[in-house]
């Protein structure tokens, strides 16, 4: 028999039914309960190693990262005495080492002040970044044209073409002058663009170095002689420009002027009466001459071409005799651009022209580059033959007697032309 006690010594409870009194499928069912309850308390013991097992480890995780903290803790102590240290009075610094630190903070300042003044200084090299150059351009390119080119890119202020220094002749390039740096950067991506069928070169330009001796680009103005070479002539430019801009410097006994195709190519020579106003000339290189800087130095005389023998050699001169009284003589090998001033011009040293006749081409009456010129007397035939194989226009000219008596006693005409 079961029996249950009560607290408080209360009589036992006759609610709670007996073993006797369980049937069979009750019996079944507690013994089962208990065989639950055995086995629940079985398995407990293990269920407790488990959680231990994980406390274990957590508690050695949370000991792990305390020991990292108290480390790293200790690191930022440290680091800040030190950086307690280094900030200390300087007046616990030694007094050498004190006034070092002094004038390394002077310095400092000093450089900190010059900074606005640099900063001013920028756009004036940023206008000496503006220089572009030109290359493989055409002969017959102008200032014109080139503006127009680079309207878009920017403001141009100033233009040079370079020349041969010995012929005056184009090279083919220049440089120009951009108000901005910006402006010659734009310039550039016109670069192989094609000009009258040709691919420009355009670049920005890299500065001359100056040589010892004189500023870039003269530094050898030549071998000093009565003529000297002008390049980088606006086109425009008037001879009284140029008589003025030499005025000081001695008498001009001749300016030639160079031309192709009847045009100005910016370059001219100028011939003066002794080699010392030649030099006070040359001595003015980079002048303002027409709103352009002028390159000036002497002219190098033309080397004599090799004579060859088995080739006749070309003669300016009259070859034989003068006829007499000749007035008149024919000139060859003329300019395209010649005309009645330009011969008087020529020949005024000679004496007094009289009369001048151009030859053209019968059928298309294009100019034959001959002509006659006619002086008001005989001695001054003489003295316009000794100018035969001087240059007019870039092209040595040929002379010869126009013309030789009528021989018989005939009447008519007492001259026969012979051409």
């Amino acid at each position: 028999f079961f029996f249950t006690r009560l607290q408080g010594g209360d009589e036992p409870s006759h609610d709670a039914p007996s073993m006797g009194d369980l049937t069979k499928e009750e019996k079944k069912a507690r013994k089962a309960e208990k065989a639950k309850k055995l086995a629940a308390a079985e398995a407990a013991p293990a269920v407790d190693e488990a959680a231990a097992a994980k406390a274990e480890k957590k508690a050695k995780k949370e000991a792990k990262a305390a020991k990292e903290a108290a480390a790293a803790g200790g690191d930022k102590k440290e680091k800040k005495k030190k950086r307690e240290k280094e900030e200390e009075p300087a007046a616990e610094e030694p007094p050498a080492k004190k006034e070092k630190k002094e004038k390394k903070a002077k310095a400092e300042e000093a450089a900190e002040e010059a900074a606005p003044a640099t900063s001013a200084a920028t756009p004036a090299a940023e206008g000496e970044g503006g220089r572009v150059f030109l290359g493989n351009l055409p002969w017959s390119v102008t200032d014109e044209q080139i503006k127009e080119v680079f309207a878009k890119c920017g403001e141009i202020t100033k233009i040079e073409w370079l020349t041969h220094a010995d012929s005056g002749k184009f090279k083919g390039a220049g440089f120009l002058q951009f108000a901005s740096a910006a402006a010659a950067d734009a310039a550039t991506k016109l670069n192989g663009n094609d000009l009258d069928g040709r691919a420009m070169k355009v670049e920005i330009a890299t500065a001359k170095k100056e040589r010892a001796g004189g500023a870039a680009g003269n530094s050898d103005p030549g071998e000093p002689s009565n003529s000297i070479f002008l390049g980088n002539l606006a086109w425009n430019i008037e001879e009284e420009t140029v008589r003025a801009a030499f005025k000081d410097c001695g008498a001009i006994s001749r300016i030639k002027w160079v031309e192709k195709d009847g045009e100005f190519r910016g370059i001219a020579f100028i011939d003066f009466e002794s080699v010392e106003a030649a030099t006070k000339a040359v001595a003015l290189n980079g002048v303002d001459l027409g709103g352009r800087p002028a390159r000036i130095n002497f002219s190098k005389p033309r080397e004599p071409r090799p004579a060859d023998p088995n080739k006749p050699q070309r003669t300016y001169k009259p070859q034989k005799e003068k006829p007499e009284g000749c007035v008149e003589l024919f000139i060859g090998n003329l300019p395209w651009s010649i005309d009645d001033d330009k011969i008087t011009n020529f020949f005024k040293s000679a004496g007094t022209v009289t009369n001048v006749r151009w030859l053209n081409d019968r059928e298309t009456q294009e100019f034959k580059g001959v002509g006659f010129v006619t002086f008001s007397s005989t001695e001054e035939v003489d003295k316009a033959v000794e100018l035969a194989g001087e240059s007019i226009d870039g092209r040595q000219i040929r002379i010869d007697y126009a013309g030789q008596k009528k021989e018989g006693n005939g009447g008519g005409n007492p001259w026969q032309k012979k051409w």
